[in-house]
Protein backbone atom coordinates (compact mmCIF):
# COMPACT_ATOMS: atom_id res chain seq x y z
CA UNK A 1 0.00 0.00 0.00
CA UNK A 2 1.42 3.42 -0.99
CA UNK A 3 1.84 6.14 1.62
CA UNK A 4 2.28 9.93 1.32
CA UNK A 5 4.95 9.78 4.01
CA UNK A 6 8.53 8.53 3.89
CA UNK A 7 11.03 7.57 6.58
CA UNK A 8 12.45 10.76 8.07
CA UNK A 9 9.33 12.85 7.43
CA UNK A 10 7.92 14.83 10.35
CA UNK A 11 4.14 14.57 10.58
CA UNK A 12 2.22 17.49 12.09
CA UNK A 13 5.54 19.09 13.00
CA UNK A 14 5.88 16.62 15.85
CA UNK A 15 6.15 12.94 14.85
CA UNK A 16 9.30 11.86 12.96
CA UNK A 17 8.91 8.56 11.08
CA UNK A 18 11.68 6.11 11.98
CA UNK A 19 10.84 2.72 10.43
CA UNK A 20 7.93 0.74 8.93
CA UNK A 21 6.20 -1.80 11.22
CA UNK A 22 3.46 -3.49 9.21
CA UNK A 23 1.03 -2.93 6.34
CA UNK A 24 -2.62 -4.03 6.19
CA UNK A 25 -5.73 -3.08 4.17
CA UNK A 26 -6.60 -0.57 6.89
CA UNK A 27 -3.27 1.19 7.41
CA UNK A 28 0.47 1.44 6.90
CA UNK A 29 2.04 1.50 10.36
CA UNK A 30 5.34 3.23 11.15
CA UNK A 31 7.44 3.58 14.25
CA UNK A 32 7.91 7.26 15.04
CA UNK A 33 9.47 9.55 17.62
CA UNK A 34 7.25 12.04 19.43
CA UNK A 35 9.55 15.08 19.39
CA UNK A 36 7.44 16.95 21.95
CA UNK A 37 7.30 14.26 24.64
CA UNK A 38 10.47 12.38 23.57
CA UNK A 39 8.77 8.99 23.47
CA UNK A 40 8.29 6.33 20.79
CA UNK A 41 4.86 6.14 19.16
CA UNK A 42 3.25 4.37 16.20
CA UNK A 43 1.74 6.24 13.23
CA UNK A 44 -1.10 4.46 11.38
CA UNK A 45 -1.62 6.02 7.93
CA UNK A 46 -4.82 5.42 5.91
CA UNK A 47 -4.59 3.77 2.45
CA UNK A 48 -3.34 6.07 -0.29
CA UNK A 49 -6.51 5.50 -2.37
CA UNK A 50 -8.48 7.37 0.31
CA UNK A 51 -6.37 10.52 0.34
CA UNK A 52 -8.44 13.62 -0.44
CA UNK A 53 -11.61 11.49 -0.30
CA UNK A 54 -14.10 13.72 1.56
CA UNK A 55 -16.51 10.84 2.29
CA UNK A 56 -13.77 8.85 4.00
CA UNK A 57 -12.24 11.84 5.78
CA UNK A 58 -15.55 12.94 7.29
CA UNK A 59 -16.32 9.42 8.47
CA UNK A 60 -12.76 9.06 9.76
CA UNK A 61 -13.12 12.14 11.95
CA UNK A 62 -16.22 10.67 13.61
CA UNK A 63 -14.71 7.20 14.06
CA UNK A 64 -11.33 8.50 15.29
CA UNK A 65 -13.02 10.72 17.88
CA UNK A 66 -14.93 7.73 19.25
CA UNK A 67 -11.93 5.39 19.10
CA UNK A 68 -9.70 7.88 20.91
CA UNK A 69 -12.05 7.65 23.91
CA UNK A 70 -11.41 3.91 24.30
CA UNK A 71 -9.35 3.11 27.37
CA UNK A 72 -8.78 -0.62 27.78
CA UNK A 73 -5.61 -2.65 28.42
CA UNK A 74 -6.22 -4.72 25.28
CA UNK A 75 -7.07 -1.91 22.86
CA UNK A 76 -4.13 0.05 21.44
CA UNK A 77 -4.41 3.53 22.98
CA UNK A 78 -4.85 6.44 20.54
CA UNK A 79 -2.87 9.53 21.55
CA UNK A 80 -3.62 11.80 18.60
CA UNK A 81 -5.13 11.84 15.12
CA UNK A 82 -5.25 14.21 12.20
CA UNK A 83 -4.91 14.84 8.47
CA UNK A 84 -1.86 15.87 6.48
CA UNK A 85 -0.87 15.81 2.81
CA UNK A 86 -4.43 14.78 1.99
CA UNK A 87 -4.24 11.66 4.17
CA UNK A 88 -5.52 10.62 7.58
CA UNK A 89 -3.42 9.20 10.41
CA UNK A 90 -3.69 7.89 13.97
CA UNK A 91 -0.97 8.23 16.59
CA UNK A 92 -0.97 5.36 19.10
CA UNK A 93 1.15 3.90 21.85
CA UNK A 94 4.18 2.04 20.50
CA UNK A 95 3.79 -1.75 20.94
CA UNK A 96 7.37 -2.91 21.47
CA UNK A 97 6.37 -6.59 21.24
CA UNK A 98 5.58 -6.36 17.53
CA UNK A 99 2.54 -7.73 15.73
CA UNK A 100 1.02 -11.19 15.65
CA UNK A 101 1.79 -11.19 11.92
CA UNK A 102 5.52 -10.81 12.59
CA UNK A 103 5.42 -13.53 15.27
CA UNK A 104 3.66 -16.02 13.00
CA UNK A 105 5.99 -15.20 10.11
CA UNK A 106 8.94 -15.90 12.40
CA UNK A 107 7.73 -18.86 14.48
CA UNK A 108 4.98 -20.36 12.34
CA UNK A 109 2.62 -21.30 15.18
CA UNK A 110 1.97 -20.71 18.89
CA UNK A 111 0.99 -23.12 21.66
CA UNK A 112 -2.71 -23.63 22.31
CA UNK A 113 -2.40 -22.25 25.85
CA UNK A 114 -0.76 -19.03 24.61
CA UNK A 115 -3.40 -18.61 21.91
CA UNK A 116 -6.17 -19.17 24.48
CA UNK A 117 -4.76 -16.38 26.67
CA UNK A 118 -4.28 -14.07 23.67
CA UNK A 119 -7.84 -14.77 22.53
CA UNK A 120 -9.18 -14.02 26.01
CA UNK A 121 -7.43 -10.64 26.04
CA UNK A 122 -8.59 -9.71 22.55
CA UNK A 123 -12.18 -10.85 23.17
CA UNK A 124 -12.24 -8.73 26.32
CA UNK A 125 -11.01 -5.71 24.36
CA UNK A 126 -13.55 -6.28 21.59
CA UNK A 127 -16.40 -6.66 24.10
CA UNK A 128 -15.39 -3.31 25.63
CA UNK A 129 -15.42 -1.59 22.22
CA UNK A 130 -18.66 -3.25 21.10
CA UNK A 131 -20.40 -2.04 24.26
CA UNK A 132 -19.50 1.49 23.17
CA UNK A 133 -20.86 1.10 19.66
CA UNK A 134 -17.57 0.46 17.86
CA UNK A 135 -17.01 -2.51 15.55
CA UNK A 136 -13.52 -3.15 14.19
CA UNK A 137 -14.45 -4.96 10.97
CA UNK A 138 -10.89 -5.67 9.81
CA UNK A 139 -9.22 -7.74 12.51
CA UNK A 140 -6.16 -9.68 11.31
CA UNK A 141 -2.72 -10.68 12.61
CA UNK A 142 -1.45 -7.35 11.25
CA UNK A 143 -3.82 -5.38 13.51
CA UNK A 144 -2.95 -7.32 16.69
CA UNK A 145 0.03 -5.88 18.59
CA UNK A 146 1.89 -6.88 21.75
CA UNK A 147 3.39 -4.72 24.50
CA UNK A 148 6.63 -5.32 26.42
CA UNK A 149 4.88 -7.75 28.80
CA UNK A 150 3.38 -9.80 25.97
CA UNK A 151 -0.16 -8.47 26.40
CA UNK A 152 -2.12 -8.38 23.15
CA UNK A 153 -3.89 -5.26 21.89
CA UNK A 154 -6.29 -4.53 19.02
CA UNK A 155 -5.21 -1.70 16.72
CA UNK A 156 -6.85 0.42 13.98
CA UNK A 157 -10.24 1.10 15.53
CA UNK A 158 -11.30 4.21 13.61
CA UNK A 159 -10.05 3.18 10.17
CA UNK A 160 -11.91 0.05 9.05
CA UNK A 161 -15.46 1.39 9.46
CA UNK A 162 -14.55 4.67 7.77
CA UNK A 163 -13.02 2.77 4.84
CA UNK A 164 -16.14 0.62 4.50
CA UNK A 165 -18.31 3.73 4.31
CA UNK A 166 -16.17 5.15 1.50
CA UNK A 167 -16.76 2.10 -0.74
CA UNK A 168 -13.19 2.37 -2.04
CA UNK A 169 -11.98 -1.22 -2.19
CA UNK A 170 -12.15 -3.82 0.57
CA UNK A 171 -11.61 -2.59 4.13
CA UNK A 172 -10.41 -5.98 5.35
CA UNK A 173 -7.96 -8.68 4.38
CA UNK A 174 -10.14 -11.05 2.32
CA UNK A 175 -8.47 -14.03 3.99
CA UNK A 176 -10.10 -13.03 7.30
CA UNK A 177 -13.51 -11.95 5.97
CA UNK A 178 -16.62 -13.24 7.71
CA UNK A 179 -19.51 -14.93 5.85
CA UNK A 180 -21.61 -11.78 6.21
CA UNK A 181 -18.80 -9.66 4.76
CA UNK A 182 -18.47 -12.14 1.89
CA UNK A 183 -22.18 -11.70 1.18
CA UNK A 184 -22.07 -7.91 1.74
CA UNK A 185 -24.63 -8.20 4.55
CA UNK A 186 -24.97 -6.01 7.63
CA UNK A 187 -22.09 -6.59 10.05
CA UNK A 188 -21.88 -6.18 13.81
CA UNK A 189 -19.69 -7.24 16.73
CA UNK A 190 -20.10 -10.92 15.86
CA UNK A 191 -18.14 -10.24 12.67
CA UNK A 192 -15.13 -9.43 14.86
CA UNK A 193 -15.71 -12.65 16.84
CA UNK A 194 -15.67 -14.76 13.66
CA UNK A 195 -12.47 -13.13 12.47
CA UNK A 196 -10.85 -13.63 15.88
CA UNK A 197 -11.70 -17.35 15.61
CA UNK A 198 -9.92 -17.46 12.23
CA UNK A 199 -6.87 -15.70 13.68
CA UNK A 200 -6.70 -18.08 16.67
CA UNK A 201 -7.07 -21.09 14.36
CA UNK A 202 -4.18 -19.82 12.22
CA UNK A 203 -2.01 -19.08 15.26
CA UNK A 204 -2.34 -22.70 16.46
CA UNK A 205 -2.26 -24.57 13.14
CA UNK A 206 -0.34 -22.29 10.79
CA UNK A 207 -3.18 -22.23 8.25
CA UNK A 208 -6.24 -20.03 7.70
CA UNK A 209 -9.56 -21.92 7.49
CA UNK A 210 -11.10 -22.06 4.01
CA UNK A 211 -8.27 -20.10 2.38
CA UNK A 212 -8.42 -20.86 -1.35
CA UNK A 213 -6.36 -19.94 -4.40
CA UNK A 214 -8.30 -16.75 -5.16
CA UNK A 215 -10.21 -14.15 -3.10
CA UNK A 216 -13.51 -15.13 -4.73
CA UNK A 217 -13.03 -18.81 -3.91
CA UNK A 218 -12.08 -17.93 -0.33
CA UNK A 219 -15.23 -15.83 0.12
CA UNK A 220 -17.35 -18.58 -1.42
CA UNK A 221 -15.87 -21.23 0.88
CA UNK A 222 -16.73 -19.17 3.98
CA UNK A 223 -20.45 -19.14 3.27
CA UNK A 224 -22.39 -21.99 4.85
CA UNK A 225 -19.27 -23.85 5.97
CA UNK A 226 -18.29 -24.44 9.61
CA UNK A 227 -14.72 -24.13 10.82
CA UNK A 228 -12.82 -27.39 10.27
CA UNK A 229 -11.40 -29.44 13.11
CA UNK A 230 -7.64 -29.86 13.47
CA UNK A 231 -5.56 -32.30 15.55
CA UNK A 232 -3.53 -29.41 17.00
CA UNK A 233 -6.69 -27.85 18.47
CA UNK A 234 -7.93 -29.72 21.52
CA UNK A 235 -9.09 -27.62 24.46
CA UNK A 236 -10.26 -24.79 22.18
CA UNK A 237 -12.05 -27.00 19.66
CA UNK A 238 -15.63 -26.35 20.75
CA UNK A 239 -14.97 -22.71 21.63
CA UNK A 240 -13.63 -21.94 18.16
CA UNK A 241 -16.43 -23.93 16.53
CA UNK A 242 -19.00 -21.70 18.25
CA UNK A 243 -17.06 -18.46 17.75
CA UNK A 244 -16.59 -19.38 14.08
CA UNK A 245 -20.19 -20.41 13.33
CA UNK A 246 -21.00 -19.34 9.78
CA UNK A 247 -24.50 -18.22 10.81
CA UNK A 248 -24.15 -15.17 13.06
CA UNK A 249 -27.37 -16.10 14.90
CA UNK A 250 -25.61 -19.12 16.38
CA UNK A 251 -22.25 -17.41 16.93
CA UNK A 252 -20.89 -16.33 20.29
CA UNK A 253 -20.69 -12.60 20.93
CA UNK A 254 -17.55 -11.06 22.41
CA UNK A 255 -18.87 -11.18 25.99
CA UNK A 256 -19.79 -14.88 25.74
CA UNK A 257 -16.47 -15.66 24.06
CA UNK A 258 -14.63 -13.92 26.90
CA UNK A 259 -16.48 -16.05 29.46
CA UNK A 260 -15.76 -19.27 27.57
CA UNK A 261 -12.08 -18.44 27.17
CA UNK A 262 -11.76 -17.53 30.86
CA UNK A 263 -12.93 -21.04 31.74
CA UNK A 264 -10.59 -22.62 29.18
CA UNK A 265 -7.56 -20.62 30.30
CA UNK A 266 -8.32 -21.49 33.93
CA UNK A 267 -8.61 -25.18 33.13
CA UNK A 268 -5.39 -25.15 31.12
CA UNK A 269 -3.59 -23.38 33.99
CA UNK A 270 -4.86 -25.96 36.50
CA UNK A 271 -3.82 -28.77 34.19
CA UNK A 272 -0.33 -27.34 33.86
CA UNK A 273 -0.04 -26.93 37.65
CA UNK A 274 -1.20 -30.49 38.28
CA UNK A 275 1.23 -31.85 35.71
CA UNK A 276 4.11 -29.92 37.27
CA UNK A 277 3.28 -31.16 40.79
CA UNK A 278 3.24 -34.84 39.80
CA UNK A 279 6.38 -36.91 40.47
CA UNK A 280 6.05 -40.01 38.31
CA UNK A 281 9.73 -40.88 38.83
CA UNK A 282 8.93 -42.11 42.37
CA UNK A 283 6.95 -44.99 40.91
CA UNK A 284 8.75 -47.44 38.68
CA UNK A 285 6.41 -48.28 35.79
CA UNK A 286 5.67 -52.01 35.68
CA UNK A 287 3.16 -54.25 34.01
CA UNK A 288 1.00 -54.08 37.13
CA UNK A 289 1.20 -50.33 37.75
CA UNK A 290 1.83 -47.86 34.94
CA UNK A 291 1.76 -44.07 34.89
CA UNK A 292 0.26 -43.00 31.55
CA UNK A 293 0.14 -39.39 30.39
CA UNK A 294 -3.34 -38.45 29.23
CA UNK A 295 -4.59 -35.06 28.11
CA UNK A 296 -6.60 -33.49 30.90
CA UNK A 297 -8.68 -31.40 28.50
CA UNK A 298 -9.80 -31.89 24.94
CA UNK A 299 -12.35 -33.59 22.79
CA UNK A 300 -10.47 -36.69 21.60
CA UNK A 301 -11.45 -40.21 22.55
CA UNK A 302 -8.83 -42.32 24.39
CA UNK A 303 -6.63 -44.49 22.23
CA UNK A 304 -6.44 -48.25 22.66
CA UNK A 305 -3.16 -47.91 24.54
CA UNK A 306 -4.89 -45.64 27.07
CA UNK A 307 -7.39 -48.32 28.10
CA UNK A 308 -6.38 -51.19 30.44
CA UNK A 309 -8.74 -54.04 31.20
CA UNK A 310 -8.94 -57.21 33.27
CA UNK A 311 -6.28 -58.08 35.81
CA UNK A 312 -3.72 -55.66 34.34
CA UNK A 313 -5.66 -52.56 35.38
CA UNK A 314 -3.21 -50.32 37.29
CA UNK A 315 -3.36 -49.58 40.98
CA UNK A 316 -3.73 -45.83 41.57
CA UNK A 317 -0.18 -44.46 42.13
CA UNK A 318 -1.08 -42.75 45.41
CA UNK A 319 -2.50 -46.00 46.87
CA UNK A 320 0.50 -47.94 45.66
CA UNK A 321 3.01 -45.50 47.18
CA UNK A 322 1.16 -45.29 50.53
CA UNK A 323 1.04 -49.08 50.78
CA UNK A 324 4.73 -49.47 50.04
CA UNK A 325 5.73 -46.82 52.60
CA UNK A 326 3.51 -48.45 55.27
CA UNK A 327 5.19 -51.80 54.80
CA UNK A 328 8.63 -50.20 54.87
CA UNK A 329 7.98 -48.39 58.17
CA UNK A 330 6.24 -51.16 60.16
CA UNK A 331 7.75 -54.30 58.70
CA UNK A 332 4.28 -55.89 58.79
CA UNK A 333 1.62 -56.40 56.20
CA UNK A 334 -1.57 -54.71 57.47
CA UNK A 335 -4.51 -57.12 57.59
CA UNK A 336 -7.26 -54.56 58.00
CA UNK A 337 -10.76 -56.07 57.88
CA UNK A 338 -9.47 -59.50 56.86
CA UNK A 339 -9.05 -60.41 60.56
CA UNK A 340 -12.79 -60.17 61.20
CA UNK A 341 -13.94 -61.74 57.95
CA UNK A 342 -16.83 -64.16 58.23
CA UNK A 343 -18.84 -65.75 55.40
CA UNK A 344 -22.28 -64.24 55.04
CA UNK A 345 -25.17 -66.43 56.11
CA UNK A 346 -27.47 -67.82 53.43
CA UNK A 347 -30.61 -65.83 52.98
CA UNK A 348 -34.00 -66.71 51.64
CA UNK A 349 -34.87 -65.62 48.16
CA UNK A 350 -36.88 -62.65 49.39
CA UNK A 351 -35.18 -60.55 46.70
CA UNK A 352 -36.88 -62.31 43.80
CA UNK A 353 -40.19 -60.45 43.78
CA UNK A 354 -38.67 -56.97 44.11
CA UNK A 355 -36.19 -57.85 41.40
CA UNK A 356 -38.92 -58.98 39.03
CA UNK A 357 -40.94 -55.85 39.78
CA UNK A 358 -37.90 -53.67 39.10
CA UNK A 359 -37.23 -55.48 35.83
CA UNK A 360 -40.84 -55.01 34.75
CA UNK A 361 -40.63 -51.32 35.61
CA UNK A 362 -37.46 -50.90 33.52
CA UNK A 363 -39.04 -52.64 30.51
CA UNK A 364 -42.20 -50.55 30.80
CA UNK A 365 -40.22 -47.31 31.13
CA UNK A 366 -38.16 -48.28 28.11
CA UNK A 367 -41.26 -48.85 25.99
CA UNK A 368 -42.77 -45.55 27.10
CA UNK A 369 -39.50 -43.79 26.31
CA UNK A 370 -39.34 -45.44 22.92
CA UNK A 371 -42.80 -44.17 22.03
CA UNK A 372 -41.98 -40.72 23.42
CA UNK A 373 -38.82 -40.44 21.33
CA UNK A 374 -40.52 -41.62 18.18
CA UNK A 375 -38.84 -45.00 17.91
CA UNK A 376 -42.08 -46.50 16.64
CA UNK A 377 -43.12 -43.64 14.35
CA UNK A 378 -43.72 -44.70 10.75
CA UNK A 379 -40.96 -44.06 8.22
CA UNK A 380 -41.34 -42.82 4.64
CA UNK A 381 -39.15 -42.57 1.57
CA UNK A 382 -37.34 -39.24 1.34
CA UNK A 383 -38.44 -37.23 -1.72
CA UNK A 384 -36.10 -35.13 -3.85
CA UNK A 385 -36.46 -31.39 -3.28
CA UNK A 386 -33.43 -30.34 -5.34
CA UNK A 387 -34.12 -27.37 -7.59
CA UNK A 388 -37.31 -26.42 -5.73
CA UNK A 389 -38.00 -23.19 -3.90
CA UNK A 390 -38.26 -23.29 -0.12
CA UNK A 391 -42.06 -22.97 -0.32
CA UNK A 392 -42.32 -25.79 -2.86
CA UNK A 393 -40.10 -28.03 -0.73
CA UNK A 394 -42.24 -27.36 2.36
CA UNK A 395 -45.29 -28.52 0.46
CA UNK A 396 -43.54 -31.72 -0.67
CA UNK A 397 -42.14 -32.76 2.73
CA UNK A 398 -45.37 -31.99 4.59
CA UNK A 399 -47.02 -34.91 2.78
CA UNK A 400 -44.73 -37.26 4.73
CA UNK A 401 -44.85 -35.23 7.96
CA UNK A 402 -41.17 -34.30 7.62
CA UNK A 403 -39.70 -31.01 8.80
CA UNK A 404 -37.63 -28.79 6.49
CA UNK A 405 -34.45 -27.36 8.03
CA UNK A 406 -32.43 -24.70 6.18
CA UNK A 407 -28.80 -25.27 7.20
CA UNK A 408 -27.14 -22.58 5.10
CA UNK A 409 -26.61 -21.00 1.70
CA UNK A 410 -23.98 -21.93 -0.86
CA UNK A 411 -22.88 -20.91 -4.34
CA UNK A 412 -23.75 -23.19 -7.25
CA UNK A 413 -23.01 -23.09 -10.96
CA UNK A 414 -25.90 -25.45 -11.74
CA UNK A 415 -28.71 -24.36 -9.40
CA UNK A 416 -30.37 -20.95 -9.70
CA UNK A 417 -30.33 -18.44 -6.88
CA UNK A 418 -33.01 -19.18 -4.26
CA UNK A 419 -33.45 -22.83 -5.22
CA UNK A 420 -32.46 -25.82 -3.06
CA UNK A 421 -28.94 -26.93 -3.95
CA UNK A 422 -28.43 -29.95 -1.67
CA UNK A 423 -30.32 -32.13 0.79
CA UNK A 424 -29.57 -34.58 3.61
CA UNK A 425 -30.57 -37.39 3.70
CA UNK A 426 -30.58 -38.19 -0.01
CA UNK A 427 -33.74 -38.89 -1.95
CA UNK A 428 -34.79 -42.53 -1.84
CA UNK A 429 -33.57 -43.18 1.70
CA UNK A 430 -35.87 -43.69 4.69
CA UNK A 431 -36.80 -41.09 7.31
CA UNK A 432 -39.22 -41.19 10.25
CA UNK A 433 -42.13 -38.81 10.56
CA UNK A 434 -41.25 -35.67 12.48
CA UNK A 435 -37.57 -35.84 11.47
CA UNK A 436 -35.86 -33.01 9.57
CA UNK A 437 -34.82 -32.95 5.94
CA UNK A 438 -31.81 -30.60 5.96
CA UNK A 439 -31.23 -28.48 2.86
CA UNK A 440 -28.98 -25.67 1.61
CA UNK A 441 -30.20 -22.83 -0.58
CA UNK A 442 -28.28 -21.79 -3.71
CA UNK A 443 -26.90 -18.28 -4.03
CA UNK A 444 -26.32 -18.75 -7.73
CA UNK A 445 -22.90 -18.74 -9.34
CA UNK A 446 -19.94 -17.78 -7.12
CA UNK A 447 -18.60 -14.23 -7.43
CA UNK A 448 -15.85 -13.57 -9.92
CA UNK A 449 -12.66 -11.82 -8.82
CA UNK A 450 -11.88 -8.70 -10.85
CA UNK A 451 -8.27 -8.88 -12.09
CA UNK A 452 -6.35 -5.94 -10.65
CA UNK A 453 -4.15 -5.90 -13.74
CA UNK A 454 -6.81 -4.04 -15.74
CA UNK A 455 -5.99 -0.79 -13.92
CA UNK A 456 -3.88 1.19 -16.39
CA UNK A 457 -5.05 -0.79 -19.46
CA UNK A 458 -6.90 0.82 -22.36
CA UNK A 459 -10.61 0.09 -22.68
CA UNK A 460 -10.28 -2.66 -25.30
CA UNK A 461 -7.58 -4.56 -23.42
CA UNK A 462 -9.42 -4.30 -20.10
CA UNK A 463 -12.69 -5.42 -21.71
CA UNK A 464 -10.95 -8.46 -23.21
CA UNK A 465 -9.35 -9.35 -19.85
CA UNK A 466 -12.71 -9.14 -18.10
CA UNK A 467 -14.40 -11.26 -20.78
CA UNK A 468 -11.84 -13.95 -20.00
CA UNK A 469 -13.28 -14.31 -16.48
CA UNK A 470 -16.93 -14.09 -17.53
CA UNK A 471 -17.54 -10.36 -17.01
CA UNK A 472 -18.68 -7.55 -19.29
CA UNK A 473 -17.40 -3.98 -19.35
CA UNK A 474 -18.58 -0.54 -20.41
CA UNK A 475 -16.37 2.52 -20.89
CA UNK A 476 -18.84 5.45 -21.04
CA UNK A 477 -17.34 8.83 -21.85
CA UNK A 478 -19.59 10.34 -19.19
CA UNK A 479 -17.66 8.43 -16.53
CA UNK A 480 -14.20 9.61 -17.66
CA UNK A 481 -12.32 11.95 -15.32
CA UNK A 482 -9.14 13.98 -15.46
CA UNK A 483 -5.98 12.43 -14.04
CA UNK A 484 -2.42 13.59 -13.57
CA UNK A 485 -1.15 10.01 -13.18
CA UNK A 486 -3.01 7.81 -15.69
CA UNK A 487 -2.69 8.42 -19.47
CA UNK A 488 -5.80 9.44 -21.39
CA UNK A 489 -7.98 6.52 -22.45
CA UNK A 490 -6.67 4.15 -19.80
CA UNK A 491 -8.53 2.68 -16.82
CA UNK A 492 -8.32 4.59 -13.52
CA UNK A 493 -10.79 2.50 -11.51
CA UNK A 494 -13.67 0.03 -11.74
CA UNK A 495 -17.23 0.85 -10.64
CA UNK A 496 -20.00 -1.64 -9.91
CA UNK A 497 -23.29 -0.82 -8.23
CA UNK A 498 -22.25 1.33 -5.25
CA UNK A 499 -18.68 0.09 -5.04
CA UNK A 500 -15.35 1.35 -6.31
CA UNK A 501 -12.74 -1.27 -7.20
CA UNK A 502 -14.74 -4.20 -5.75
CA UNK A 503 -12.74 -7.38 -5.12
CA UNK A 504 -15.39 -9.50 -6.85
CA UNK A 505 -18.79 -9.25 -8.56
CA UNK A 506 -21.48 -11.64 -9.75
CA UNK A 507 -20.60 -13.75 -12.78
CA UNK A 508 -21.88 -12.17 -16.00
CA UNK A 509 -22.13 -8.71 -14.43
CA UNK A 510 -21.29 -5.55 -16.37
CA UNK A 511 -18.80 -3.24 -14.67
CA UNK A 512 -18.07 0.37 -15.54
CA UNK A 513 -14.48 1.24 -16.40
CA UNK A 514 -13.61 4.82 -15.46
CA UNK A 515 -11.13 6.10 -18.04
CA UNK A 516 -8.67 8.95 -17.77
CA UNK A 517 -9.12 12.18 -19.73
CA UNK A 518 -5.49 13.01 -19.14
CA UNK A 519 -4.19 16.00 -17.24
CA UNK A 520 -5.63 18.84 -19.26
CA UNK A 521 -5.64 22.17 -17.50
CA UNK A 522 -7.51 21.00 -14.44
CA UNK A 523 -6.22 20.20 -10.98
CA UNK A 524 -7.71 18.32 -8.08
CA UNK A 525 -7.76 21.21 -5.65
CA UNK A 526 -10.56 21.19 -3.10
CA UNK A 527 -10.22 24.79 -1.91
CA UNK A 528 -13.24 25.68 0.22
CA UNK A 529 -15.14 28.17 -1.94
CA UNK A 530 -18.25 28.21 -4.05
CA UNK A 531 -16.47 30.34 -6.66
CA UNK A 532 -14.71 28.72 -9.64
CA UNK A 533 -11.91 26.49 -8.32
CA UNK A 534 -8.87 26.27 -10.60
CA UNK A 535 -11.08 26.36 -13.67
CA UNK A 536 -13.97 24.39 -12.16
CA UNK A 537 -17.22 26.28 -11.72
CA UNK A 538 -19.66 25.76 -8.88
CA UNK A 539 -21.97 22.79 -9.28
CA UNK A 540 -25.77 22.66 -8.86
CA UNK A 541 -26.83 19.94 -6.43
CA UNK A 542 -28.95 17.30 -8.19
CA UNK A 543 -32.24 16.05 -6.73
CA UNK A 544 -31.54 12.57 -5.32
CA UNK A 545 -34.52 12.16 -2.97
CA UNK A 546 -36.24 8.86 -3.76
CA UNK A 547 -33.31 7.65 -5.88
CA UNK A 548 -31.61 4.28 -5.37
CA UNK A 549 -27.87 3.74 -4.91
CA UNK A 550 -27.07 3.25 -8.59
CA UNK A 551 -28.98 6.39 -9.57
CA UNK A 552 -27.34 8.42 -6.79
CA UNK A 553 -23.84 7.39 -7.83
CA UNK A 554 -24.56 8.25 -11.47
CA UNK A 555 -26.04 11.67 -10.64
CA UNK A 556 -23.28 12.61 -8.21
CA UNK A 557 -20.60 11.41 -10.60
CA UNK A 558 -22.03 13.52 -13.42
CA UNK A 559 -22.21 16.54 -11.11
CA UNK A 560 -18.63 15.86 -9.91
CA UNK A 561 -19.74 16.01 -6.29
CA UNK A 562 -19.14 13.77 -3.29
CA UNK A 563 -21.74 12.62 -0.80
CA UNK A 564 -21.96 11.13 2.69
CA UNK A 565 -24.87 9.04 3.99
CA UNK A 566 -26.47 8.45 7.38
CA UNK A 567 -29.24 6.06 8.33
CA UNK A 568 -29.89 2.29 8.18
CA UNK A 569 -27.37 0.53 5.96
CA UNK A 570 -25.17 3.60 5.49
CA UNK A 571 -22.20 2.02 7.25
CA UNK A 572 -21.89 -0.88 4.81
CA UNK A 573 -23.59 0.22 1.60
CA UNK A 574 -26.79 -1.82 2.02
CA UNK A 575 -29.16 1.17 1.92
CA UNK A 576 -31.73 1.38 -0.88
CA UNK A 577 -33.29 4.85 -1.12
CA UNK A 578 -32.48 8.48 -0.27
CA UNK A 579 -35.00 10.01 2.15
CA UNK A 580 -33.66 13.57 2.37
CA UNK A 581 -30.66 15.63 1.31
CA UNK A 582 -28.72 18.75 2.25
CA UNK A 583 -28.10 21.18 0.54
CA UNK A 584 -31.44 21.32 -1.28
CA UNK A 585 -31.63 20.45 -5.00
CA UNK A 586 -30.47 23.29 -7.23
CA UNK A 587 -28.16 24.82 -4.61
CA UNK A 588 -24.73 25.72 -6.05
CA UNK A 589 -21.75 24.34 -4.17
CA UNK A 590 -18.04 24.06 -4.95
CA UNK A 591 -16.68 21.47 -7.35
CA UNK A 592 -16.07 18.21 -5.43
CA UNK A 593 -18.26 19.53 -2.62
CA UNK A 594 -20.12 17.16 -0.30
CA UNK A 595 -23.88 16.50 -0.18
CA UNK A 596 -25.32 14.93 2.97
CA UNK A 597 -28.04 12.32 2.51
CA UNK A 598 -30.32 10.45 4.88
CA UNK A 599 -31.00 6.98 3.53
CA UNK A 600 -33.00 3.87 4.36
Amino acid sequence: MSSPFSIGDIVNGRYRLVAPIVSSPTADVFRADDLSLTRPVAIHVAPFALHNDPVFLESFREEATAAAALNHPHVLRIYDWGEEAGGAYLVTEFPVGGTLRSILDRDGVMSESKVALMGLELADGLAYAHARGLVHGALSPATIHFDADGRSKVADFGFATAIAKSHVGPSTDIRYASPEQAQRLVTDGKTDVYTLALVMFEAITGSIPHEMSSPAETLSARIGTPLPSHPSIRSLDMVLAQAGAYDAKFRLDAVSLTTRLQATVGALSSSAANTASMAPATVAPTDAARVTKRPVLGFQAPTSSDVLTGETAPVPPSTLIEGIESVRSSGEVPMGDFENYRPAARRKRSWLRPALAAALFVVTAGLVGAYATGMFKPAHTVPSVLGLTQQQALSVVSDSNFKLEITGRSFSTTVNDGMIASQTPDAGTSLQEGESLRVTISQGAPPVAIPTSIIGMDCASATQALAGVGLKAACPSSAAVKSTKVPAGHVIKVMYDSQTNPASVSKGATVTLVLSLGNGSATTSTTSTTQPTNGHSARPVPNVVGKNRTEVFALMHTAELYFVTTGPGSNNGTWHTVVSQSPAPGTSIKWHGTVRMTVK
